[in-house]
């Protein structure tokens, strides 16, 4: 008969991580974020009556999809814009004026507070009380942090002990599917229960098309001063360029036009230039001053062991980013009509 591993003393909870770790190589921090990371999405897709919405970005990358081998810490969840009262559909939105487009994203904004505040937060509380979690929430409900009781010792501070959880409202959850999963180390203890989530999952098709469209937008302006973790989305798209959902992706033009359509009405900020990235326009790699803080934010994320033994040179992955820069210029002006 299984145990649930929240159920274990402290110590057989200490005792198991470092078990695990002997066994994969793998930091016990990094296994005991895992576990609660699993914990917090299953009790996100079993609550009752919760609205459409789908687990995406890197974790998924990882969790779902097996394309990156690299911890990823947070838990990214869109909430489908037209289950939060708009249902006109993308291309009617982007007719609309800046400042009804504007309006409207802060009703949606305000839609996701109201749910997050009032929904996910008691959920979550309530399944969580048992567990030793402090759980709060940022004002605008965006950000919901699960501080957990670690039983590790020291950590590197890259690995923060919070799994966060990020919501938005502002997008769409096609195409999707259906997929369980579980702690990493699962099976290496049948006698340990783990949590297991059922979980909506974006295609990775699209977050390989947002992953490039946050690039690209980056790409175009400072990185945010004081903001790191951003290495992570060039490590992942490098690795999704290396997996067939790269080279699906690449024959999908009409996705990325469909990302890019709802930026622009959503996200677009002056320096997006999103409208370049089906125009041969498109931008992946940082300037000098940029990419010395993309370098040194990749060895941080590197030394913290959050790479689980698949670690590459930067300057390989810029390359690899570069190659794919070229090839999808090359394609979007395949697709322009000539003028005449």
């Amino acid at each position: 008969m299984q145990i649930s591993y929240f159920d274990l003393p402290a110590e057989e909870q200490r005792d198991l991580l470092a078990i695990a770790e002997a066994r994969t190589g793998r930091a016990p921090a990094v296994i005991e974020k895992d576990i609660w990371v699993c914990l917090v999405l299953h009790h996100l897709f079993s609550m009752p009556g919760r609205k459409a919405m789908a687990f995406k970005g890197g974790t998924s990358l990882s969790k779902v999809y097996s394309v990156i081998q690299r911890f990823s810490e947070d838990i990214d969840i869109t909430i489908d814009y037209r289950e939060l009262g708009c249902d006109l559909p993308v291309a009617e939105l982007a007719r609309q004026s800046r400042g009804q487009r504007d309006r409207l994203s802060e009703q949606l904004r305000g839609q996701v507070r109201a749910y997050t505040h009032e929904v996910v937060l008691p959920h979550l509380q309530s399944k969580l009380q048992k567990t030793e979690c402090q759980i709060t929430i940022d004002d605008d409900g965006e950000k919901l942090y699960v501080s957990y009781p670690s039983r590790t010792g020291d950590r590197d501070p890259y690995l923060r002990q919070h799994v966060l959880v990020e919501f938005g409202g502002r997008n769409i959850i096609d195409p999707n599917a259906v997929h369980v999963i579980s702690s990493d180390v699962a099976e290496l203890f049948p006698t340990v229960a783990f949590a297991q989530a059922e979980v909506v999952v974006l295609a990775a098709e699209r977050t390989f098309w947002e992953k490039v469209t946050l690039i690209h937008d980056q790409c175009n302006r400072a990185f945010p001063a004081g903001r790191g973790r951003l290495s992570r989305h060039w490590y992942d798209l490098a690795m999704l360029v290396r997996h067939d959902t790269g080279r699906r992706a690449l024959a999908d033009l009409a996705l990325l036009s469909d990302v890019i359509g709802l930026k622009e009405v959503f996200y677009r900020r002056a320096t997006s230039q999103y409208e370049r990235c089906l125009a041969g326009g498109l931008n992946l790699i940082p300037d000098a001053e940029n990419l010395m803080l993309l370098e040194r934010d990749y060895d941080e994320m590197h030394n913290a062991g959050m790479l689980n033994g698949h670690a590459y040179p930067l300057a390989e992955i810029i390359a690899e980013l570069t190659t794919l820069q070229e090839s999808i210029n090359t394609l979007s002006r395949a697709q322009i009509p000539p003028i005449v």
